[in-house]
Order: structure tokens, then C-alpha cells, then sequence
């Protein structure tokens, strides 16, 4: 992106028309940046004055105050340029706050807009951390861009403007090719450096996505015990990182020395010429400070170029990185639909899909689901069961086919319109590391306290609600940990039942819990289900039993459907696995027996 487009992008954060307020400070900030560059560039003038006062130079113009006044004036102008940089500091800090909160919110909410495939590809850490940068970026741009580069460069060419004018062309040169030779060297070293800069991001993008990764994983770590693996792993990335900085502080030393050897032979050029010039009686005293405050006030923001010229550049790749992320597609809707999703027939006609183009999931699935009908999908692992439940969500598209709730297409209903009526109790529930309360309000955020502890209630919670000292302001951990997996279940129930859908969708909801609570989850489920269309996806068979039709996928199609009596006496691919899930079940309680006898 070109430094045109992103300005083009950035110009409404800053200069927005529905705050005037914020345009006014803008302007004000450029009116104290003006006024503090006049009083900087008034001050050595002034202190050559003073000086040629207190000589009784006789070039003081009759018209300059007394020494006392003349000191008083020099400490005014640089308390007025201090004061008029901190003004323009703090005008400028409400106009940029104000844009970062704005941009971070729109990048936000841009990225809950993109589709699930982009958020499984990156890293969250790294995600994070782009935006963070990015964002940041654009603050540091706009604030040394407009309110230093820029304005230091100016400054620079109105000393050489002034120095020319009052002590002759000669000093003007020798400070003008002192400061193009620094500029020059700054900026060769400086994009130099810049590989060492993007090797510490990339080692600093693995370290954050190592970290994340580790702590969302804990459970996991703990499991397995790998703690000193995963140790291990974040110490690759940090010593890479390590590396990186050691070269980059290296390299900077080398900037540091060839800066500081230009600017000195710039320095002491001038300073020679003007000692001689001062011997020879061609120039004050006063004057020689007057020169030499000026060189000083020309090379000083030098001293900062290389550093900033390097976070300039920087910031520009973290700042095309988050418009790469904002240029990104989201997923679209018809703009033009209002229809409503309340609880009608659901179609699959004829529907193809696969991830890869070489890898079908869904071969011509065709059913349908009547209003408060309960329909469940069985099968075998990798048949496709999941992936209907990701389509009739909207989180993908299908290939071919035809999907419609009623006598809509789903391609023309609004994604927010379909989630809305669709209620999902997932296999595994993800909950935030926040209390209780808020993870069942979840369903449905106007929900009251009261509200929420009947949902609790009716999915079977109340007397764990009441055990918890702190009620629903209780932590309960990052994704839930600190609950056991049919707590979690039961709160995706409560917060289903907050959200009261028109539409149910089981999608293996018990299949990761123990016999035991998964026969209690169960009645809860089927307490929620009532008088509502329901579609079940599911792995135990023995919790579909009484569901009104029964579809059995294999390979991506259906190759039966009926329901359980109807299926069982067709002595097929049903009849094979409900034998097969019988079988196991009965060997798992006889060993338990077992072991309860022989203890």
C-alpha cells in the first residue's frame, strides 16, 4: 500500500467531521507546533544579544533592552518553547487516542467478520500482537511525521536560512553539507539495520504464539508433562530473539560512531572559521555564541533521526500489515434480506461440499427436518456429520446444492438471522476465563441475575449454584477449567436456554462425558428440545433412540434413514453399529463389576 492510500485511510480517524472538537485541537496542536519552532529559533539569537550587551558591542541595536531585560526575554522564549511543545503534546494526544480507539475497534469488530478459516490459520498471540503494533504504528506516525521529522527539517532549513543572512554563506554550506552527509549515512545504516529489526518481530511473533499457544494448551501440558518442553520450545524463540537484538545493538553502535564523527567535523569546521573570523574582529563574540547555539539547535534532532527514520520505517510495515488484515474479505450477506428464520422446515437438497478440492466430505446429502421434529445424523468418524451443522451456521458455503429454511435459500438469509434462531450445545464448550454469571449470560447479555439462575436451574445447576460462596460471580477459570466437562455441558444448556432458539442443534453434546452424566445431560437436553425443531448430531446411538428420524451417513451420504425400530429390524449399517456400541458398553460395565468384586 502506498503512503498516498494509507494516508487517504487514515485522514477520517484524525480529521473526523463528527468531532469538531477533535478538529480544532488538530489545528491548535499544528498552532502551538508553529509557535514553539518560533520561540526555539528566537532563543540563541537573543543569547548572542546578551552577550554582546554585557561587551558593550557596539553592533547592539539602541533599541534591545537592558542586559537584565535581555535575559528576561531569553528565559521567556525558552520557557515558551517548552510550554507550546507540551500544549501541542497534549492537544495532539486527545486526537490521537481518539483514532486508535476508533481504528482498534473497527479492527475489532472486522476481524470477528472474517471467516473461521482466517482465525484457524493464525496464531492469537500473533494476531494480537499485529494489531497492537499496528495501531501503535499509526500514532508514532502521525505524531514524528507532522510534529518532528517533518517540522525538524523545516528548522533545519530556516538555520541555514538565518546563518546564511547574518554570518555569510560559507557557515551556511559547511552546515547544510553536514547535514545532508548525516542524513545520508543515517539512512544507508538505517535500512541496513532493518533486517536485524525484522528478524527480532519474527522471533518475537513466535515467542508470543509459542506462549499463547502453551498457556490456552495448559491442560494439555499438564497431561502430558511437558512442561520442560514447552519451557524448552519458548527458549528456541528467546534465543533467537536474543540473537537478533545483539546483532541490532551492534550494528547500532556502528551508526552511533559514524554520526558522531560527521557532526563533529561539521562542528569543528564551523567553530575554527568562526574562532578566526572572531580574532580577525569580523565577528562578535556574541555572535560566535549565536552560531554556535545555532549548529547545536541544527544537529541536536540529528542525534534522533537514525532511530526514528528505523521506527518510521517500522511502523509503516506493522501499519501495512493491519490494513493488509482490514483489506481482508469478510463474509458476506445479502444486503437486501429482512426475512426471519422462526422455526420452519429445514431442506438439504442435493448438497456438495469438500475443504480440498480432491477431499468430498458431503456427496448429494439431501433431507429435510420438519418444524419440532427431532432429526438425528449418525455415522462413522470423518462422514460428514459436522460439516452439516457448519453449513446450515453459515460458517461455510456448500459447493452444490441447495439449503432452505422454509422457503428460503440460506444463501439469501442473513447469517445474523439464521445464528440468532439457531441454538447449539457443542461437544466441546468454550467458555472465557470470567465468572459464572457471564458465561450464561452469554445467551442472551440483557439477561437478568434471576434470569440466569433459572437457566441454571432448568439445566440442571441449582444445587451447584447454591454450593458456590460466590454464587455467579464465581471465576471459573481460562476455558473453563476449574469445572468438570458436564458443568460445562450443562452451562452450553443454560445458555441455550437464555437464548430460547426456534432451532436446536445437538452436535455430539455428550459424547465426551461418562456414562453417569451423560444419562443426566441428557434429560436435560431432552427437556430443552421440547416443541423445538431439533437436529442431533451424534456419536451414542443410545441417546437418539426416540428421536423421530434417524439419518445414517457413510462416505459422505446417507445409505439409511427411518427411524430406531424401523432401522434396528432393516438389519443394516445402523443395526452394525448400535450392536458394536451395545457390545463395548456391556464389556466396560463387567470389568468395572469386576474390579468392584475383587476389591
Amino acid at each position: 500500500m502506498s503512503l498516498t492510500k494509507q494516508a487517504r485511510v487514515l485522514r477520517p480517524y484524525f480529521w473526523t467531521h463528527q468531532r469538531y472538537d477533535l478538529k480544532l485541537r488538530l489545528v491548535a496542536a499544528i498552532g502551538c507546533l508553529v509557535l514553539a519552532k518560533a520561540s526555539n529559533l528566537t532563543t540563541p539569537w537573543l543569547l548572542g544579544l546578551l552577550v554582546d550587551r554585557l561587551n558593550d558591542e557596539a553592533s547592539v541595536p539602541t533599541w534591545v533592552f537592558g542586559a537584565i531585560g535581555l535575559v528576561v526575554v531569553y528565559a521567556i522564549s525558552r520557557l515558551l518553547a517548552l510550554v507550546f511543545s507540551e500544549l501541542r503534546e497534549v492537544l495532539f494526544t486527545h486526537v490521537s487516542q481518539h483514532a486508535i480507539r476508533v481504528l482498534t475497534r473497527k479492527t475489532f469488530a472486522h476481524l470477528h467478520q472474517l471467516p473461521l478459516d482466517f482465525h484457524l490459520s493464525r496464531h492469537t498471540g500473533s494476531l494480537d500482537r499485529l494489531v497492537d503494533r499496528g495501531t501503535k504504528a499509526i500514532d508514532f506516525l502521525l505524531r514524528y511525521i507532522v510534529f518532528n521529522v517533518g517540522p525538524t527539517l523545516i528548522e533545519l532549513a530556516l538555520v541555514c536560512v538565518i546563518v546564511w543572512s547574518l554570518f555569510g554563506g560559507y557557515f551556511a554550506a559547511i552546515i547544510t553539507a553536514t547535514v545532508l552527509a548525516y542524513i545520508t549515512l543515517t539512512l544507508k545504516m538505517t535500512s541496513w539495520r532493518l533486517r536485524f529489526r525484522r528478524e527480532m518481530n519474527t522471533a518475537d511473533n513466535q515467542v508470543a504464539g509459542r506462549m499463547v499457544d502453551s498457556f490456552v494448551n495448559v491442560e494439555n501440558v499438564r497431561l502430558f508433562t511437558n512442561e520442560h518442553y514447552e519451557t524448552e520450545r519458548l527458549d528456541r524463540g528467546l534465543a533467537e530473539y536474543e540473537r537478533a537484538a545483539n546483532r541490532s545493538r551492534v550494528s547500532l553502535l556502528y551508526l552511533n560512531l559514524s554520526q558522531t564523527l560527521v557532526v563533529l567535523t561539521g562542528v569543528t569546521a564551523v567553530l575554527i572559521l568562526a574562532a578566526l573570523d572572531v580574532e580577525a574582529a569580523a565577528l562578535t563574540v556574541g555572535g560566535f555564541v549565536t552560531l554556535n547555539t545555532y549548529i547545536l539547535q541544527a544537529f541536536q534532532p540529528l542525534n534522533f533521526l537514525g532511530s526514528i527514520y528505523r521506527q518510521i520505517r517500522q511502523s509503516l510495515i506493522d501499519m501495512e500489515s493491519l490494513f493488509e488484515v482490514l483489506d481482508e474479505p469478510t463474509e458476506t450477506d445479502p444486503n437486501d434480506s429482512s426475512a426471519e428464520v422462526t422455526g420452519p422446515t429445514i431442506i438439504f437438497d442435493n448438497v456438495h461440499f469438500s475443504y480440498e478440492q480432491d477431499r468430498s466430505i458431503l456427496e448429494g446429502i439431501s433431507f429435510s427436518v420438519r418444524p419440532k421434529q427431532t432429526v438425528a445424523i449418525v455415522g462413522e468418524t470423518g462422514c460428514g456429520k459436522t460439516t452439516i451443522g457448519k453449513l446450515l451456521l453459515k460458517i461455510i458455503e456448500p459447493d452444490r446444492g441447495t439449503i432452505r429454511f422454509g422457503s428460503h435459500d440460506l444463501s439469501q438469509l442473513k447469517r445474523e438471522a439464521v445464528r440468532d434462531a439457531i441454538g447449539v450445545v457443542p461437544q466441546d464448550t468454550v467458555l472465557f476465563n470470567d465468572t459464572l454469571g457471564h458465561n450464561v449470560r452469554y445467551g442472551n447479555i440483557s439477561a437478568t441475575d434471576d434470569q440466569v439462575r433459572e437457566a441454571l436451574h432448568s439445566a440442571g445447576m441449582g444445587d451447584f449454584l447454591e454450593q458456590l460462596s460466590a454464587g455467579l460471580d464465581t471465576e471459573v477459570g481460562a476455558r473453563g477449567l476449574k469445572l468438570s466437562g458436564g458443568e460445562k455441558q450443562r452451562i452450553a444448556i443454560a445458555r441455550v436456554i437464555l437464548k430460547n432458539p426456534s432451532i436446536l442443534l445437538l452436535d455430539e453434546a455428550t459424547s465426551s462425558l461418562d456414562v453417569s452424566t451423560e444419562r443426566q445431560v441428557q434429560r436435560n437436553l431432552d427437556e430443552l428440545a421440547t416443541d423445538r425443531t431439533t437436529l442431533v448430531i451424534a456419536h451414542r446411538l443410545s441417546t437418539i433412540r426416540h428421536a423421530d428420524l434417524i439419518l445414517v451417513m457413510s462416505q459422505g451420504m446417507v445409505i439409511e434413514s427411518g427411524d430406531y425400530e424401523t432401522l434396528i429390524a432393516a438389519d443394516g449399517q445402523f443395526k452394525l453399529l448400535w450392536d458394536m456400541q451395545q457390545h463395548a458398553s456391556n464389556k466396560h460395565e463387567n470389568e468395572i463389576v469386576g474390579l468392584l468384586t475383587d476389591s
